[in-house]
């Protein structure tokens, strides 16, 4: 289980549960349709939106991925390599499918790139920092 979870990319889940979201026709029609309403203690009302939930959990799911990066193994190999490929769907979809062509799709997009390349600059700085240590 665990190494399931080291293996996944989670903008892939994320991507899934996006895809999802069209097929029941929630998406993209409803992203701007509110959750709640918030009353906050400076009188101000807070309405989330679908969008707003997505992005969010984009961050959640960044902050995960670039944990993940940090450890050095065979398995990370495989994460960036099946991230990548998750990229690679996001752009080709932004690009091509109306489903995707809105900013939420685009921002997602964008913190799959940064998925893409913080982990794998992070796996290589941790991976010299481990050299370095095992060398001395």
């Amino acid at each position: 289980m665990f190494k399931i979870i080291q293996i996944v990319p989670f903008f892939g889940i994320l991507l899934l549960i996006y895809w999802l979201a069209v097929k029941t026709n929630l998406f993209p029609d409803g992203l701007n349709h509110v959750l709640f309403h918030l009353h906050l203690p400076s009188k101000a009302l807070w309405k989330p939106t679908w969008g707003d939930f997505m992005v969010l959990l984009g961050v959640l799911f960044l902050y995960v991925e670039l944990f993940k990066s940090t450890r050095t193994s065979e398995t990370t190999i495989v994460d960036h390599l099946l991230s990548t490929f998750v990229l690679i769907f996001y752009l080709t979809a932004w690009l091509i499918y109306p489903w995707a062509g809105n900013s939420v799709f685009l921002i997602l997009t964008g913190m799959a790139f940064l998925d893409v390349i913080a982990g794998f600059t992070i796996t290589i700085s941790a991976a010299r920092r481990d050299l370095a240590i095992g060398g001395k």
